[in-house]
């Protein structure tokens, strides 16, 4: 979860390895939101957006734009055969766009993530097999509409380096609260509160009698 200033390249949001599996999400809101990442040698890249199954986004489709510098963007462009470079924004001397707009069936793949139990809409994929060395910066915008999305990068599953609070705790209530589930992040909340008492209370008793037995 980024805090939305994202929304220029100086201010790009910076994902330290494009193989590790991150999932960013994201809201659009009259705005484009960046991302960046550096290849140190030639590699795969793995690029997804989805949408959360929540009423209202079921037409939502926004554009994914991969940019790079011109000697890597033909890379780019032969190896997914798209062609476009057209985006409603200024990319800095040096610099192309490749977008990929989203054409298929709106409601055809759906995919459940297990960890957060909720469901998302699939739309682009992009799978290159290696790209140079460099810079690269990932938009995703929409130019008539607004709505939330998930960017997804790299494909490893890595834990070693994860904060389990951030990485799990945080990111399972975060999650619930991006989808609206205010009744479940509400009702965990109240359970966490209950066992901590509980245990609380717990070790007061005993650390009571202790004390009490002591002073006889």
């Amino acid at each position: 979860f980024s805090d939305g200033k994202n929304t220029s390249l100086e201010n790009s949001l910076y994902i330290p390895d494009s193989q590790i599996s991150w999932a960013m999400y994201g809201e659009l809101e009259n705005n484009v939101l960046f991302y960046k990442f550096e290849a140190d040698q030639k590699e795969p890249l793995y690029v997804s957006v989805v949408i959360p199954m929540l009423e209202g986004l079921e037409d939502f489709t926004p554009s994914l734009a991969i940019i790079a510098q011109y000697q890597n963007i033909g890379m780019l462009s032969l190896h997914t055969g798209e062609k476009n470079t057209s985006v409603p924004f200024s990319l800095p001397d040096g610099y192309q766009a490749i977008v990929f707009d989203y054409d298929s069936n709106l409601t055809a793949n759906v995919f459940y993530e297990p960890f957060t139990q909720v469901n998302y809409w699939e739309r682009q994929e992009v799978k290159i097999d290696g790209i140079n060395p460099g810079t690269y910066y990932l938009a995703v915008f929409n130019t008539s509409e607004n709505g939330k999305f998930a960017l997804a990068v790299g494909e490893v599953e890595d834990f070693s380096n994860a904060n389990f609070f951030d990485s799990f705790v945080r990111a399972w209530f975060e999650t619930k609260i991006f989808f609206e589930d205010y009744l479940t992040a509400t009702v965990s909340i109240v359970i966490v509160i209950t066992i901590f008492s509980a245990i609380g209370y717990g070790i007061f008793r005993i650390a009571r009698r202790i004390i009490t037995r002591r002073r006889k």
